[in-house]
């Protein structure tokens, strides 16, 4: 069975509705998938991916991360299908000499304002707080017209600190818990 598949070689958490797992080369193609969409990348100025070789140096460099510091960015798995629905997580990003923890997410549309960006970010907040013991401000970068993005943040507890704003690029809104 799938799920038992995930609970011995990926799991990590295990929300009301998801699994939220370490990537991994088997979740290539979902990846892909995810981050060629059109409808993913709406805000993103690098826009989506062109070549499963672009996802697949992302992926080497999220399973890095989760070795190096045992956290990351997780994958959605929706429990009632298994399937991969999105990825959310935390990484370390520094600015102006400050180390944070940047959250980020990322949802197939289909799957949209079922609260499961939210769910996600929630428990992974809470496993990089509880059990890894990491406390770094954490941080959400997005776009001032990504008014989804900004919403999920908020709902999560996050303020917009307008002095931030700019700072990497033009349009840049940055949020902080």
């Amino acid at each position: 069975m799938e799920t038992d598949y995930i609970m011995e070689t990926n799991f990590i958490i295990e929300t009301d509705r998801l699994y939220l797992v370490r990537p991994s080369h088997e979740y290539l193609v979902d990846l892909y998938n995810l981050h060629s969409d059109p409808r993913t990348n709406v805000y993103n100025p690098a826009g989506p991916h062109q070549s499963i070789e672009e996802t697949e140096e992302m992926l080497k460099s999220w399973i890095e991360h989760w070795f190096k510091y045992r956290f990351g960015y997780a994958l959605m798995i929706e429990k009632g299908s298994g399937k991969m629905i999105g990825m959310c997580g935390l990484t370390y990003k520094t600015m102006l000499g400050e180390t944070y923890l940047n959250l980020a997410y990322r949802l197939n549309p289909d799957f949209a304002r079922k609260g499961y960006t939210k769910e996600s970010c929630l428990a992974v907040i809470e496993y990089v707080k509880e059990d890894i013991q990491v406390s770094n401000q954490i941080l959400v970068r997005t776009k001032k017209d990504n008014r989804p993005s900004i919403m999920t943040a908020q709902s999560l507890g996050f303020e917009e600190i307008s002095s931030y704003n700019n700072y990497e690029e033009m349009g840049d809104v940055y949020l902080f818990e």
